[in-house]
């Protein structure tokens, strides 16, 4: 089928906007625009009903859409699940609902789940494919550089969650998850499957896909949260603003500033007027790109990152990475990006030809065409 004549729609309305962390909306709007804009008709579930719209292909971020999928599964219309986290981590039962419709594919957003999802779900079809931007929404601004260091992201209270764990699991089960989390802060590296692995290998620890689920569900947000935390308290002396929710005054001390509330509009604003941004990758998003990432790049706002082997290699030369154990020269590299105000724009115009190259919704478009072709 010529591309001309496919038309595809994704889950959702176009027209909803979400919060500063509900980018789900974002993503709909973005990648239909990302269709047209390489000839390829694409509606909005929405639209396609309204206007009695039959689609050859339909797109879900995560489980958006879900009540429909059925009905376009028994019209044997292909169905895209397009994993933003970890699938472990959430939406695996739904995964594994419709694993076995051959219709039914699932696009997963984490490179180093690829192993695990062979394993565990070996009936899906699965395929890894990062998320994008739309450079449209995430424009370069001519705008006063009026923060010196941000951070975008919100935090929960991971000792509070720490303590029920403790409270509602065995002894042996609890101290196993506490294990996980270790390793996992000590080698930032290192998926959950590769934890796994290593676990199996020491002590012969065998997983079934319940205990794996579980311990994905149970850990990656502690790893992550503590992983913040450390980055964001390395920079305490500095003048440094969070743009996020959650308990931060519980975890945070010194010169640092929390804002609360906004709307991912105003996110573009304020990542504009950012001299450096911090990125810390979430643990449920191993070898993956957050879009975080992508934003940053594409206003020309410099990152300051936690070392990451997805970011070096899609970003050679472009970001600068810290320690991602113990940030014990995050303040120096911050101190001296902050100094050097040439170098620091350089770098960020760096990735935004990146993202603007290979990261745009457009390119994800075309490798869906291909794919399917």
């Amino acid at each position: 089928m010529n591309k001309e004549d496919l038309i595809i729609a994704v889950h959702g309305d176009k027209e909803s906007t979400g919060g500063r962390y509900n980018a789900i909306a974002s993503f709909i709007n973005g990648l239909i625009k990302g269709f047209n804009e390489i000839g390829v008709k694409c509606y909005s579930t929405k639209e396609c009903y309204e206007n009695q719209i039959t689609p050859q292909l339909a797109i879900a971020f995560n489980a958006s859409g879900l009540p429909l999928w059925q009905n376009f599964l028994n019209q044997n219309i292909t169905n895209i699940m397009w994993c933003l986290d970890s699938v472990f981590y959430q939406n695996y039962d739904i995964a594994t609902q419709f694993a076995t419709y051959k219709n039914f594919v699932m696009f997963n957003s984490c490179a180093n789940d690829t192993e695990a999802i062979k394993h565990f779900i070996p009936q899906l079809v699965h395929g890894y494919i990062p998320g994008g931007i739309d450079i449209d929404f995430w424009k370069k601004e001519d705008t006063e550089k009026e923060f010196d260091i941000t951070f975008f992201g919100s935090i929960g209270d991971y000792e509070a969650q720490i303590q029920k764990l403790k409270e509602i699991m065995p002894n042996l089960v609890f101290n196993l998850m506490m294990e996980f989390c270790e390793v996992a802060l000590e080698h930032p590296a290192l998926s959950l499957w590769d934890i796994y692995q290593f676990f199996k290998k020491q002590v012969g620890i065998e997983f079934d896909a319940s205990q794996y689920v579980l311990m994905a569900k149970s850990i990656s947000y502690i790893i992550t949260y503590k992983q913040r935390v450390k980055m964001i308290q390395a920079l305490k002396d500095f003048n440094l603003t969070i743009f996020g929710e959650g308990p931060w005054e519980k975890y945070i001390s010194g010169n640092i500033k929390l804002v609360k509330g906004g709307d991912i509009r105003e996110t573009v604003h304020l990542m504009n007027k950012s001299k450096i941004t911090l990125h810390s990758q979430p643990f449920h998003l191993s070898g993956g790109i957050h879009d975080r990432v992508f934003s940053a790049a594409a206003v020309e706002t410099f990152m300051l990152a936690a070392e990451n082997p997805t970011l070096s290699v899609e970003f050679p030369d472009t970001f600068d990475f810290c320690n991602p154990v113990t940030y014990e020269d995050i303040a120096q590299k911050a101190d001296y990006y902050l100094k050097h105000e040439a170098e620091r724009q350089e770098a960020a115009l760096k990735a935004s030809k990146i993202v603007k190259q290979k990261h745009k919704w457009s390119d994800r478009a075309q490798e869906i065409i291909k794919i399917i072709n």
